[in-house]
């Protein structure tokens, strides 16, 4: 047996070449050049993938709650108490809300501007946020006049956040992007009939009139969808949406939306949210198949880019075919100096490891240094349509040493043909055929 210092040594003087005039080495080269290149590809092209997941879902939670509880068989959410308790009493909960969401169609007054359109129709009720709590009676009866979750002033573009009666019209808040499209400014009247009340027009000789209010301000669109909305105070939004008690959800958000999966399950278990009456979903979830998506996209990308990293091991399998044709003297005198088959094989998987640690070691740097430089600079803009500026990236650790570990797994696995090849050479017919 030998020592791993004396292996080292043999591998190296086994598999030396003679730099530029063995043809072996132009093709050493190029195997190096290969497996550097493809792995700073999939490094800086994975962290291109995590730049634009971490940036949608970061767009999609300032919208989307952590874990949303919404009722089975029924449109409305009405909580006891045992159930708000036991959601206050959680130390990682920071804030419950109770949501009203429908669908809606929007119209205008006069002209142009008396174009229908179909849009999201919502208002929100805090009952608890960390220090403030309320009951579920409170949840019940809509408590109509506590603020919305996320305070109306920080969502409002251009306008007043105030939703409250005046001059005999409440007040509603649109979405910049269809008051642009239908001409509307702060101060117009606008029509909104929802979903039940259009179907009591069609259905009823009685006629429907639809609930007007003033545009007392402009709010942005979702950020992903770009679905326009309409902001109403919570109990017009109840008598509008036809919900009589509760909500048609109860949002949660937690201290760290990472923890929501753990959350949902700790509610399952406890048994007082049972799942044949409630529906438990997380913010992955919510949005489970844009998620899946872009996942599948960065699996996809990974398989072909790593395309250019097995053209390179083609090359490690050719080098090392032709090394054992040229070296069958110098095999051959190992194996009779006592060289065993299994000690020749790890000579090879060593030289594997050596072109994987350079090559891959070499692209790592690369990869990381043009994510630096994006994160940086923004060298590869976007056009200005887009939500963002620059391709948004993000290096993960983990993805650095998965790359890395399997680009030297597979220089190893390179090696095993030509080893086997080496293996089975008889050491006296190599010496008598030279």
């Amino acid at each position: 047996m030998i020592n791993v210092r004396s292996r080292w040594f043999l591998a190296y003087k086994l598999f030396a070449v003679r730099w530029p005039r063995d043809v072996r080495s132009t093709l050493s080269f190029l195997s190096i050049l290969g497996i550097a290149l493809g792995t700073s590809l999939l490094i800086a092209i994975l962290s291109v993938f995590n730049g634009f997941y971490a940036e949608v879902q970061s767009m999609l939670l300032s919208e989307d709650p952590h874990v949303r509880i919404t009722a089975v068989g029924t449109p409305h959410v009405v909580p006891d108490e045992v159930q708000i308790d036991w959601l206050q009493q959680q130390s990682n909960v920071e804030q419950i809300v109770v949501r009203v969401e429908g669908k809606a169609v929007l119209m205008g007054q006069q002209g142009s501007r008396g174009e229908a359109k179909l849009l999201t129709v919502m208002a929100e009720s805090q009952i608890y946020g960390g220090t403030s709590s309320e009951s579920a009676q409170a949840v019940k009866e809509g408590g109509d006049d506590k603020p919305t979750a996320r305070e109306l002033s920080e969502r409002v573009l251009y306008g007043d956040s105030d939703l409250s009666v005046k001059e005999g019209r409440p007040g509603v808040l649109v979405s910049l992007n269809q008051a642009n499209q239908q001409g509307w400014s702060i101060g117009d009247p606008i029509g909104l009939l929802s979903a039940p009340r259009l179907q009591q027009a069609l259905t009823s000789v009685r006629p429907t009139r639809p609930l007007i209010a003033n545009i007392r301000g402009f709010t942005a669109s979702h950020p992903i969808t770009g679905e326009p909305t309409a902001t109403l105070d919570m109990g017009l939004a109840r008598r509008l949406l036809r919900v009589p008690v509760g909500g048609t959800s109860l949002d949660v958000r937690l201290q760290d939306f990472n923890d929501a999966g753990v959350f949902v399950s700790q509610m399952d278990a406890s048994g007082v949210w049972p799942s044949d009456h409630w529906r438990l979903q997380t913010w992955y979830d919510q949005q489970k198949s844009l998620y899946d998506v872009m996942q599948l996209e960065k699996r996809g990308a990974t398989v072909i880019l790593f395309m250019i990293v097995l053209v390179a091991l083609l090359n490690i399998v050719g080098s090392l075919t032709m090394m054992v044709l040229q070296k069958r003297k110098e095999i051959a005198i190992l194996r009779t100096m006592g060289l065993s088959k299994r000690e020749l094989r790890s000579l090879f998987w060593l030289h594997g490891v050596w072109l994987g640690i350079v090559g891959a070691g070499f692209g790592t740097l690369l990869g990381m240094g043009l994510v630096w430089l994006q994160g940086e600079f923004g060298l590869l803009r976007l056009s200005t349509d887009f939500l963002l500026d620059a391709y948004p990236v993000q290096l993960q650790w983990g993805d650095v040493l998965t790359v890395l570990l399997g680009t030297t797994l597979c220089c190893v696995a390179a090696t095993i043909l030509p080893s086997r090849r080496a293996m089975n050479q008889e050491p006296i017919q190599a010496l008598h055929s030279l």
